[in-house]
C-alpha cells in the first residue's frame, strides 16, 4: 500500500509540474490562444496518435512473426495503448518494457523470449533515431549554419544516439562477458543476486531474437523499417503542425531534434513521463523563436498528446489488460517473472 500511494504521488507531482511550467511562463493568457485549436485541428491530432498507434500494433505483430508467434489486431492495439501508459506512468520509462514481457507472456511467451521480443522493439527504435535524428542534424546544419545553440543540440542527440548503438553493438558482440561482470556485481547485493539467473536469460534470448533479424529477408527489412517511421512520425509532425498553427516559422529539422533530445531524456529523468523538466527542456529549446504565451500554449497542446493523451486513454486500458497485476507492473515488481 506504501509503494502504490508514493507511485501515486509521484505521478500527481509530475502532472502537476507539467502544469506549471506552461502556467508560469504564459499565465492564463495562453487560453487566449485556444481559439487557434479549431475542432479539426484537435481531430487531426487525434488522428496522428492513434495512426501512430496502429503502426506500432503493426510491428509489434510483424516482431511476433520473427519470433514464431501470431498476435491478432486487437491484441496488438491494446497491448500497444498498455504499454504507452506504463511508459509515461513510471520513472524513466521503466513500466513500458515490463508491460510488453507480461503481455507477451500471457499470450503463451515464454519470458526470456517476450524480453527478447521487447528488446527487438527498443532495437528498431534506435535504428529510427541513427537514420532520422542524423540527417535532421545535416538538414539543420546546412539551413541554419553552426550557431552555438544548434551545435549543442546536435552534439547532445548525436552523442546519445551513438552511445546507446554502441551499447547494443557491444551486447550483441560480447553479451557472455557482460552477463558474467553484471552477474558478479549482482551477487554481491543480497538483494539483487536473486535477478542475476533472470537478467542472465533474458540476455540470451534477447541475443537469439536478434539473430532471428538474420533470417529476414532485405524486403522484410524494409517494411519493419517503414512500420518503424509511421509509429514516429506522426507523432513528430504533431509539433510541427502545432507550431504552423500558431503562425510561427520554426525549422522542421531542428523540431525533429528537439523532439528527440526530449524523448531521449525523459529516459533518464525521476519523475514519470519527465514531468517538469521535459516541459522546461522544450521552453529552453524554443524560446528563441516563440514568445512567452505562444510557448505556453504550445506546450499545453504537445503535452497533452505526448503526456496526457496516454494517461487519459492508455490508463483504463492498461488496467482492463493487466488485470490485479497492474499495480506490480507499474512498480516493476514484475519484470523478472
Amino acid at each position: 500500500m506504501r509503494l502504490k500511494k508514493s507511485w501515486l504521488w509521484l505521478l500527481a507531482a509530475s502532472i502537476g509540474l507539467s502544469l506549471a511550467v506552461p502556467l508560469a511562463l504564459g499565465g492564463l493568457g495562453q487560453f487566449q490562444l485556444l481559439n487557434r485549436l479549431s475542432w479539426w485541428a484537435a481531430l487531426l491530432f487525434t488522428l496522428l496518435m492513434l495512426v501512430s498507434w496502429w503502426f506500432n500494433s503493426w510491428r509489434i505483430r510483424m516482431l511476433m512473426r520473427v519470433g514464431g508467434r501470431r498476435m491478432s489486431w486487437r491484441e496488438a492495439v491494446l497491448t500497444t495503448a498498455s504499454a504507452e501508459f506504463a511508459g509515461v506512468a513510471t520513472p524513466g520509462g521503466v513500466g513500458m518494457p515490463a508491460t510488453y514481457i507480461f503481455l507477451f507472456h500471457r499470450l503463451g511467451v515464454g519470458v526470456p523470449q517476450a524480453a527478447g521480443l521487447e528488446g527487438l522493439i527498443l532495437v528498431t527504435d534506435l535504428v529510427f533515431y541513427a537514420t532520422v535524428m542524423p540527417l535532421a542534424a545535416l538538414i539543420l546544419l546546412f539551413e541554419t549554419g553552426a550557431k552555438p545553440d544548434v551545435l549543442h543540440l546536435v552534439a547532445v542527440v548525436m552523442l546519445v544516439v551513438g552511445g546507446a548503438a554502441a551499447l547494443v553493438w557491444n551486447l550483441g558482440r560480447h553479451y557472455r562477458r557482460i552477463c558474467i561482470s553484471i552477474g558478479r556485481q549482482m551477487g554481491k547485493a543480497p538483494r539483487l543476486a536473486r535477478y542475476r539467473y533472470r537478467l542472465a536469460r533474458a540476455t540470451v534470448q534477447f541475443v537469439r531474437c536478434l539473430r532471428l533479424l538474420q533470417k529476414m529477408s532485405w524486403l522484410q527489412y524494409v517494411a519493419l523499417y517503414l512500420v518503424t517511421l509511421g509509429y514516429w512520425l506522426p507523432r513528430y509532425l504533431l509539433l510541427i503542425l502545432i507550431i504552423l498553427l500558431v503562425g510561427r516559422a520554426v525549422p522542421s529539422s531542428y523540431l525533429f531534434l528537439v523532439q528527440g533530445a526530449l524523448n531521449l531524456g525523459s529516459q533518464v529523468f525521476l519523475m514519470p513521463g519527465g514531468g517538469g523538466t521535459v516541459d522546461a527542456g522544450y521552453a529552453a529549446f524554443l524560446s528563441p523563436y516563440l514568445d512567452r504565451e505562444t510557448l505556453a500554449f504550445t506546450l499545453l497542446v504537445w503535452r497533452t498528446y505526448t503526456f496526457y493523451w496516454f494517461l487519459i486513454i492508455g490508463g483504463p486500458i492498461f488496467l482492463f489488460k493487466s488485470g490485479q497485476v497492474a499495480h506490480d507492473l507499474i512498480s516493476q515488481r514484475v519484470s523478472g517473472r
